[in-house]
């Protein structure tokens, strides 16, 4: 009985595991880099974020992509911006809820400096409750919610990259 039960699983994780590669799935994060998009020069505007440098840096690295002076594509930076602003109130004028945007203007360069992407957007916002009586909380709830936004905003960057270098 047991035998069969452990070769009825094995049966359906094989079947499972040749549809799902059938199917071209692949884990969220694994992309295939061309090996002329390996290299890339780094152009970031001055004044940008610590953490949204640290987290596109780290992006590009994790994705088997180096950073390098006169590599054959360039990636530039051209404005960062970061907003927060209240949305809700609570009946004595306290502020309950902020909304953050961060957006990145970006292109992609040839090297001949030619843009082979036109100007490019990436944009995230959240929403996330703010609670007066726990400010230290608070803050470092703000600070954990901007590290996630500018990772997510760095892998949608990337993906942009290897997309138009191929």
């Amino acid at each position: 009985m047991t035998h069969y039960r452990f070769l009825n699983r094995l049966i359906c994780f094989t079947l499972a595991a040749i549809l799902l590669s059938g199917c071209g799935f692949k884990l969220r994060g694994s992309m295939d880099i061309p090996e002329s998009s390996r290299l890339v020069t780094l152009v970031l505007k001055s004044g940008t974020s610590v953490s949204f440098e640290q987290a596109l840096k780290r992006t590009i690295t994790q994705q088997g992509i180096n950073i390098q002076e006169n590599a054959p594509y360039q990636l530039t930076i051209k404005q960062v911006e970061e907003n927060r602003r209240s949305i809700t109130l609570d009946s004595k004028a306290n502020v309950d809820e902020y909304e953050i945007l961060l957006l990145v203007n970006f292109e992609i360069l040839n090297s001949d400096g030619e843009s082979i992407s036109g100007p490019l957007v990436a944009r995230t916002e959240r929403i996330y409750d703010y609670d007066a009586d726990a400010a230290t909380a608070s803050y470092s709830l703000e600070k954990e919610i901007r590290e996630e936004m500018w990772q997510s905003i760095s892998e949608r960057i990337v993906r942009q990259y290897i997309a138009r270098t191929r």
